[in-house]
């Protein structure tokens, strides 16, 4: 398992910024863990993840295509995508 500053720097180098800078709540622990990082692309719209510092869960979002609705990637792996 990689180590959470290697995914973070990952993230980074990917393109994502911090979208909001104080943790939120998560849904999964509780703890108040959960950090949103946010891209946007003309090309092929955005994506947003929000992953938990905590326990490690991570949700993300596409705007495909420019789209003004949100979709969640039900098989997003954080890991996987940052491979």
């Amino acid at each position: 398992m990689q180590r959470r500053e290697d995914l973070e720097r990952a993230l980074l180098k990917r393109g994502f910024k911090r979208d909001d800078p104080q943790p939120h709540e998560c849904p999964a622990c509780g703890q108040r863990g959960v950090i949103k990082y946010a891209t946007l692309n003309a090309q092929i719209g955005g994506r947003s993840i929000e992953w938990c510092h905590a326990c490690g869960v991570a949700r993300s979002w596409r705007r495909p295509g420019g789209d003004e609705e949100r979709r969640e990637d039900p098989s997003f792996d954080l890991a996987t995508f940052l491979a």
